[in-house]
């Protein structure tokens, strides 16, 4: 991406190809992630009341991390190409950000509930951030799935994961 802003004022389809291989790099990385989130979790049904390993455990919260982070950039990323490119690939550009973000929220919905995985400030702040790149979609008219998620439920969310952060900062700070 730091290529395509650098490209951007010299030659706007080298700043796309750019785009386009960062895209391909954010696709593997969620790729990835998910594949060692899934095996993490299939590990631990399978060791039934066992428990994972520590190990394990760091693991899957760095793959978590990496997953959030990935889908967040990959909406940015679609918006930055949306801006080289004009007007014409607005709404495909806008549903693919959308898209990123939305899965963001599926991903956390589906592993964010795995302790120790989905509780810790990194992975919080990192979906919070979604949180908000989708909201501010959203209010600005650009999301066209937005049905999905409501401007006031994304609200709702975004006050809840702060004051667990919030909570978070005072239990630690003791």
């Amino acid at each position: 991406m730091l290529n395509s802003n650098r490209m951007r004022k010299m030659n706007i389809s080298e700043a796309i190809d750019e785009l386009d291989r960062a895209k391909e790099l954010l696709d593997n990385s969620t790729r990835i992630a998910r594949h060692v989130l899934n095996k993490l979790i299939k590990q631990k049904g399978e060791k039934q009341n066992y428990g994972a390993s520590g190990e394990a455990l760091r693991e899957g919260h760095t793959a978590f991390f990496i997953l959030l982070q990935s889908l967040e950039i990959l909406a940015l990323l679609e918006t930055n190409k949306q801006e080289l490119q004009g007007s014409k690939e607005e709404i495909l550009a806008c549903y693919e950000a959308e898209n990123a973000l939305l899965e963001c929220i599926s991903a956390y919905k589906e592993f964010g509930t795995e302790k120790p995985i989905g509780d810790s400030f990194e992975v919080k702040a990192a979906y919070l951030s979604c949180l908000k790149h989708l909201s501010s979609l959203i209010s600005t008219g650009r999301a066209q799935r937005s049905k999905e998620a409501t401007l006031q439920g994304l609200k709702d969310e975004i006050k809840r994961i702060e004051a667990e952060i919030s909570s978070n900062r005072r239990r630690h700070k003791r």
